[in-house]
């Protein structure tokens, strides 16, 4: 899998860019507030159809005028394929548009053609925060290499909004309780459908984890388990239902899905220093990484925004030379001395000034 080319207009703060990025590894290098983030999630939106990282779209449109373009020639399968997205304010509403060769394609199908594994600081909330995070890492992964499962997560999502408001008219006696009994048949159905691929996943991503961890620590012993709802889901809904009318929201479901997180024995979140988490997190990604090539035979575009710091030289040295295997990484940091000159050597190299690429020798 390669980024070929990748055009910017007027998208956060690129009024204008035309990248080639090398096939091997990519540097970009700049103070904070530059650019280098915004780069790397132009990308992700190529393959995920939204920002991983905006919470409203309309803040990927720069301020020269109302729409924001990204578009990209992209190689998978020895095929090249090319991605453009559309996003543009039209009286205060934000709608967007995706072609791919020319053609229409919904959001909801794009995942699968282009593939990405992404890090940046903000994700080391997986270890930090709230479950939703680590729900976050199984789903962005599983629209990528398992055919449906967007298209499921999104029903799913519609379904959840439907018993959840049905539930509120129960209680005020505006439905009666029975009523809920199709949505309930509903959830069940598409609830095991992404607990199915959550489980296949994990089993394939937990050891890869573990492995990778063990490797940049220096032998510490991740654990990483999936904590799903009961495998009897439509029987879960039945026996909650009580609850959830008295609180008026689903209180079983994949909605509440979890990942459990432990360094030698224990909670990550509770013991972990912050250089541990970050190296967690980090294993967590080249885990991803290591799924997607393996479950689609290509490996991923790895994009890495200040990957390196609060690890220290021998976690960084050994997360380096994963970074020497085949394949495109892009990857960012505020100055070049994290890296040894052996692998700027041979990396392309770019400084990025308020929204401009510099290269660099």
């Amino acid at each position: 899998m390669r980024l070929v080319s990748l055009e910017l207009r007027n998208y956060r703060n690129y009024a204008r860019l035309n990248l080639e990025p090398a096939t091997g590894l990519n540097v970009l290098l700049g103070p904070n507030g530059q650019g280098k983030t915004n780069l790397l999630e132009s990308v992700a939106l190529l393959a995920l159809s939204s920002s991983p990282r905006a919470r409203r779209e309309s803040e990927l449109v720069g301020p020269l005028g109302p729409e924001a373009r990204v578009g990209a020639l992209v190689e998978g399968r020895g095929r090249l394929a090319e991605i453009r997205i559309w996003v543009r304010i039209e009286a205060g509403v934000t709608r967007r548009r995706i072609e791919v060769d020319g053609l229409p394609r919904r959001a909801v199908d794009l995942p699968g053609l282009f593939r990405v594994t992404l890090f940046w600081p903000e994700d080391l909330n997986l270890i930090k925060a709230g479950p939703e995070h680590r729900r976050r890492l199984l789903n962005q992964l599983l629209v990528q290499v398992r055919p449906g499962y967007a298209r499921a997560l999104a029903r799913y999502g519609r379904v959840l909004e439907q018993r959840n408001s049905l539930l509120k008219r129960v209680a005020n006696g505006e439905q009666p309780a029975d009523a809920l009994d199709v949505w309930d048949l509903q959830l069940a159905r598409t609830g095991v459908e992404l607990v199915a691929g959550r489980r296949e996943v994990m089993q394939a991503l937990a050891p890869e984890a573990a492995r990778f961890h063990s490797q940049i620590s220096g032998g510490e012993a991740l654990e990483v388990a999936y904590e799903g709802p009961p495998e009897e889901l439509l029987q879960a809904l039945h026996q909650s239902r009580s609850d959830d009318l008295r609180r008026g929201a689903t209180g079983v479901g994949p909605h509440r899905d979890d990942l459990s997180v432990r360094l030698d024995g224990a909670d990550a979140r509770s013991f972990a220093s912050q250089g541990q988490q970050r190296t967690t997190v980090i294993s967590l990604k080249l885990a991803e990484a290591a799924v997607v090539t393996a479950l689609t035979g290509e490996r991923p575009v790895l994009l890495l925004d200040d990957v390196l710091s609060e690890l220290d030289a021998t976690r960084r040295s050994a997360l380096l030379e994963h970074l020497a295997d085949p394949g495109q990484v892009i990857v960012t940091s505020v100055e070049a001395d994290p890296f040894p000159a052996r692998v700027i050597g041979r990396s392309r190299v770019w400084q990025v000034r308020q929204g401009r690429l510099l290269p660099c020798g």
